[in-house]
């Protein structure tokens, strides 16, 4: 397999590491406001911040990166790990292919729960979850189809990255980012879940460890990038902070039938 080039190596560190702080520095901006015209400690500060939250997600994609060149160590444990696997395991479990969807599940299946209350009503959550998974979808398919790798059994050339691990990435991102003042036990929850859906996709020999590493990178920083987002639909849409909304479930019993309507007021 032949590395990428140099150009598009470059090209994609540097998107991934400078293009999601650009846009986190204007975060909870109103009007026209321009990054120039910060000036108090604690707009500094959060704009310090902002260039923080990146790092993890974007030192992942540049390692799934780093591992398309040949016989780098990050390529070179790959191959050890898809070694030992084909060597010890025998059989598939098929269990990733719906493990993928159980976080984002819970990001909605929580209203049904007593006492836990999203950061974001449903209108908001239903924008964000659109916004992550179309920017996640895009940045997934254009390097699956721009980057070509083998998978370990050689089935395909489209390994990079892994559109299973980032799918369920999205989902505990998104389950941590709304539910983090409730719990941290809940995201840690959807981490864990997207977790095993990544090692299954290894263990079945469907991708490299760098495949999975880039896959939940890349969910990260789609899904901050879909919360910068929200207010620019907000905009769009002509949705104002206050309005809508709001949701209910009315039970409907007759002699002959149950059922239940349900009603969301935006």
């Amino acid at each position: 397999m032949n590395g990428p080039s140099l150009k598009k190596t470059v090209a994609a560190v540097v998107t991934c590491f400078f293009f999601p702080p650009m846009l986190s520095g204007r975060e909870g901006m109103t009007g026209k406001r321009a990054l120039s015209d910060m000036r108090s400690p604690a707009d500094t500060l959060r704009l310090r911040t902002s260039y923080t939250k990146w790092a993890i997600p974007a030192v992942c994609v540049t390692y799934g990166i780093v591992a398309r060149f040949n016989e780098t160590p990050v390529r070179r444990f790959d191959k050890y790990v898809a070694n030992r696997v084909n060597e010890n395991i025998r059989r598939q479990y098929p269990i990733d292919d719906y493990l993928q969807y159980a976080p984002v599940i819970a990001v909605f299946g929580l209203d049904f729960v007593p006492g836990i209350a999203s950061r974001h009503n449903l209108r908001d959550r239903t924008l964000l979850l659109a916004t992550s998974y179309l920017f996640m979808g895009a940045a997934v398919g254009a390097m699956k189809t721009g980057i070509p790798v083998w998978r370990p059994l050689g089935q395909a050339n489209n390994s990079f990255p892994s559109g299973h691990t980032a799918m369920a990435f999205t989902g505990a991102h998104l389950l941590y980012r709304e539910y983090r003042d409730v719990s941290p036990w809940i995201g840690i929850g959807g981490y864990a879940v997207a977790t095993a859906t990544g090692a299954l996709r290894v263990v079945n020999q469907r991708h490299w460890v760098s495949d999975v590493v880039t896959g939940a990178g890349i969910s990260i920083l789609c899904v901050e990038a879909a919360y910068l987002m929200l207010p620019v639909w907000h905009r769009a849409l002509g949705i104002h902070d206050g309005r809508g909304g709001g949701m209910a479930l009315v039970p409907a019993v007759t002699p002959t039938s149950v059922g239940v309507g349900w009603v969301y007021v935006f």
